[in-house]
């Protein structure tokens, strides 16, 4: 046995399976604690939706191949202190050390007849959602423009009527202009219809009600609004922080044995302070740094902001840190970002996946002049 000793990772996506694979590698004796196969989330609104086939990252082989023994279930219940995870079928795990991965969770928005609206954040809820949507030519509303909703709705439009509805004037309304703007004309171009402003009172059966755009034909409606916390209040005291600060090795600040990973964490970046990001990414090369932090490695987890979106044929991408822009400008068909002083701190670019490198180098060199 590993003289790390037991780990078990809290968590079956990206994050989770990327450091307990790594884990399995080392020889580490670790468990997995996640609802069904570890599996992949950004092709969930995308060719998966298509496929209606989960995107797995691991079958029951590759889990054996990799060393890892994998809970099919959540955790409700934790003591950090005497190391003990308690599962929703009622058992119990006790572990030398613990991995906190659950990424956030997708709440449905207070509206009457949420209940029966689909969702599209986990693999079994986009069997639902496929199911759901099996037979062509369905009205569908989509609640919620940000990437998730945009995406989904992108996809359904293939094959169904697809209504975008926010409360926000335009899709990906929190990113920038350039991002929400063309993401707007290639949903337009699918032939979603978005729809601004939305204030939705009722989900039927065969209607979304709003009080702004009338009652809307409905036979899905998708919840993509919004999202919580996923930590247990031992991480998250006040039940609303989305999440946990670590340290540069992505211990928990204040633990010895606790590390976390993904979406979930908040840690220090040399240039632009405490940094949340929550992208796929991070979740992988946060996952690996938590492994390598368990197995004794000392360097400190630095990685830039990086995010991208497929929404229909439109690929966006940025790398760096949008809100650390005090001005933009186009340069060479890139979108940079500049800060107070003059220093690229992002690069926004649309359809040019061949540029990712570059709009590396042009971080890390503003970030190093």
């Amino acid at each position: 046995m590993s003289a790390v000793g037991r780990v078990t990772v809290v968590g079956n996506g990206v994050a989770g399976w990327s450091c307990a694979a790594r884990l399995g590698e080392r020889g580490v004796d670790v468990t997995m604690v996640g609802p069904g196969l570890p599996h992949d989330r950004p092709p969930l609104s995308k060719r998966a939706l298509v496929s209606g086939r989960v995107p797995l990252l691991a079958d029951a082989d590759r889990l054996t191949e990799k060393g890892v023994r994998h809970v099919d279930g959540r955790v409700v219940d934790c003591d950090f202190a005497t190391h003990r995870l308690v599962i929703d079928d009622g058992s119990e795990i006790e572990a030398d050390q613990i991995v906190w991965a659950t990424g956030l969770a997708y709440p449905r928005p207070p509206v009457a007849g949420i209940a029966l609206a689909a969702e599209n954040t986990t693999g079994a809820t986009m069997l639902d959602l496929t199911a759901r949507t099996a037979v062509e030519g369905r009205d569908v509303v989509v609640i919620g423009a940000g990437l998730i909703g945009s995406e989904t709705a992108a996809t359904l439009a293939g094959r169904h009527r697809v209504t975008l509805v926010d409360m926000l004037d335009r899709p990906l309304a929190r990113l920038h202009p350039t991002a929400s703007a063309a993401a707007a004309r290639t949903l337009a171009d699918l032939g979603v219809t978005f729809l601004a402003e939305a204030r939705i009172e009722e989900i039927t059966a065969s209607s979304v009600r709003t009080s702004t755009h009338g009652t809307l034909p409905c036979d899905v409606a998708v919840s993509a609004a919004g999202f919580r916390t996923s930590l247990p209040t031992a991480l998250a005291p006040d039940g609303r922080s989305l999440t946990v600060d670590v340290d540069e090795r992505l211990r928990v600040v204040g633990t010895t044995d606790v590390f976390a990973c993904g979406d979930c964490i908040a840690f220090p970046h040399p240039r632009h302070g405490r940094l949340q990001i929550p992208h796929w990414d991070h979740a992988l090369y946060s996952g690996r740094h938590a492994a390598d932090s368990l197995l004794g490695d000392d360097t400190p987890y630095v990685r830039e902001p990086y995010y991208f979106s497929d929404i229909g044929p439109l690929r966006i991408q940025q790398v760096g840190l949008a809100t650390a822009a005090a001005e933009w400008r186009v340069e060479d068909g890139l979108t940079i970002g500049r800060d107070d002083v003059g220093r690229i701190v992002a690069v926004l670019f649309l359809n040019a996946p061949a540029r990712l490198r570059e709009a590396r180098e042009l971080v890390a060199a503003g970030a190093n002049p």
